[in-house]
């Protein structure tokens, strides 16, 4: 499977449920520093090499940053999975918090990129807590957790606005990946 799944593919349910069982995993694998310094080296490709006024030129930019990182790293197929939810993660901030909601913030904040990460973060702790309510049982261990996050976003597209992609790569970071951000 290729790198960056979630921004790119489309899979039938077993296909998406086995790949975010690697996602999760590589995340929950990779230490929190790491995982911190790969979210904000792809924020700053996001916002200075890849900054491209095409959608399109933007991705592919920041999928060729992520894979060029990811040769560097001693783990690289865990590095491609946690890029993944990384640069879908970088990529859908414009949705969380649109244009108009940033200026609010930056007009009220001197620190507006962590008042921005903060707005972000308390959604996806709302997406998270939905799903939880959602999902009847326990959400213990990967395979089960995979296959209600895809379920749920799967189900809620309508409901939240969100696309499958944005949607898993998000709890995937919020649940997986929250000890990076936990610091």
């Amino acid at each position: 499977m290729s790198v960056l799944f979630l921004l790119l593919a489309v899979y039938s349910g077993d296909e998406r449920v086995a790949r975010l069982q690697v996602l999760i995993e590589a995340a929950q694998r990779t230490p929190s520093d790491v995982l911190a310094r790969a979210y904000e080296q792809a924020s700053l490709s996001e916002r200075g090499a890849c900054a491209a006024g095409s959608r399109r030129i933007r991705v592919d930019c920041m999928i060729a940053a992520a894979k060029r990182h990811c040769e560097a790293q001693p783990n690289t197929a865990d590095c491609l999975a946690y890029e993944d939810v990384i640069v879908s993660n970088v990529l859908a901030e414009q949705q969380w918090v649109p244009a108009a909601r940033r200026y609010e913030i930056m007009q009220q904040t001197k620190d507006w990129r962590r008042e921005v990460a903060r707005e972000i973060r308390r959604m996806q702790a709302a997406l998270a807590a939905d799903l939880r309510l959602r999902t009847e049982g326990s959400l213990e261990g990967t395979p089960v957790l995979a296959r209600a996050i895809d379920a749920y976003c799967a189900g809620s597209a309508f409901e939240t606005g969100l696309s499958w992609q944005i949607c898993a790569s998000s709890l995937v970071w919020f649940i997986a990946g929250a000890k990076a951000e936990a610091k």
